[in-house]
């Protein structure tokens, strides 16, 4: 599958309604090595809000949190309800389809060069914008920057979600001013909490903390896999997947190696890509082991986080899962 791209006309017509910074009430400062923003990503949150996840199901409809395959709610963009929003740790940008985009008014920034966005698959150029506003039950977020891009980036990464209706990809970063996040793929909610210190779930038999770091605005958690020291693992709601090892780390714990293992296709914002596929003992997070995980390894260009290790929703989904920002912490609940 080739690497999506916006055609001429789309890029005519995206720079055609493109406004600046002023236009969009934000200020902007350009240098040779960075783009740097005042005046957005504003949350405005005074009270918690439950939200319901639409249904997602997965092939195994009966296991805990598989109705709900990646976290997708609804939220009111730009005025217009009803908007499909995923809730994507995996991503460190806000990420639009240019139909999406184009129906719901958003504007790119005028005078921005393309942005290349990396991801499974390779690289993709998408526009600067600015959203006016997303609400999420009572709670408002303005002037959030995002990226439009082309729409088979948003269709690739759903993989036929339903009626193939495409989404926002809303990256939890965005909401790190809020107390905490919980994606309660259990109960089929999520709730976003404003103020209050978040509390587990007393009705739930486990529960177990570990430390949250955030790596290039992406969440992570120390993982040991099969034993071995510690390293980092990026968290990847948006992924449905169970957890990717880049090819170095793959080696070295026996996973892969050339000409070793079943090989496929994987999807992804740049198209796809060829990965090995494995089956991974054990990992363990906190007091919690996770046993028997479908693992992949990206084998051609470049890997997703630059060689990370990350895991994917196909795991995370048997949990409550809680980003607890103002503690620094993930909680993990059954």
């Amino acid at each position: 599958m080739a690497t999506p791209t916006l055609t001429p006309a789309e890029v005519a017509e995206l720079q055609q309604n493109a406004k600046t910074p002023e236009q969009l009430g934000i200020e902007m400062r350009v240098t040779e090595r960075r783009i740097s923003f005042e005046g957005v990503n504003a949350i405005q949150a005074d009270e918690n809000v439950t939200i319901p996840l639409l249904r997602v199901p997965t092939d195994q409809p009966g296991a805990p949190g598989s109705l709900y395959r990646v976290p997708v709610m609804t939220a009111t963009v730009n005025g217009k309800s009803g908007v499909r929003v995923l809730l994507d740790s995996g991503s460190n940008r806000n990420l639009f389809g240019y139909t999406s985009a184009h129906s719901l008014g958003i504007p790119i920034i005028a005078g921005l060069k393309p942005i290349a966005g990396y991801g499974i698959g390779g690289a993709v150029d998408n526009y600067a914008a600015v959203i006016d506003s997303i609400q999420i039950g009572s709670v408002a977020l303005r002037k959030v920057i995002a990226i439009v891009g082309p729409d088979a980036q948003v269709l690739n990464f759903m993989r036929g979600l339903q009626d193939q209706a495409q989404v926002m990809i809303l990256g939890v970063n965005a909401l790190r001013r809020l107390s905490y996040l919980t994606i309660d793929s259990l109960r089929g909610k999520v709730i976003l909490g404003a103020t209050d210190s978040y509390l587990p779930d007393d009705t739930l038999k486990f529960m177990t903390t570990v430390p949250l770091h955030w790596v290039g605005e992406l969440p992570a958690v120390d993982v040991s896999i099969d034993g071995t020291d510690p390293v980092l693992c990026l968290l990847d709601t948006g992924g449905d997947y169970g957890m990717i090892l880049p090819r170095t780390k793959a080696i070295e714990l026996d996973y892969w190696k050339p000409g070793k293992g079943s090989v496929t296709t994987s999807r992804g914002v740049g198209g796809a890509s060829l990965s090995a596929n494995y089956l991974i003992t054990q990992a363990r997070v906190g007091g919690e082991t996770l046993d028997h995980i479908p693992g992949n390894t990206t084998l051609v260009g470049p890997e997703p986080g630059g060689g990370q290790v990350f895991l994917g929703n196909y795991m995370l989904r048997h949990y409550r899962l809680t980003f607890d920002f103002k503690r620094s912490v993930l909680w993990l609940e059954r």
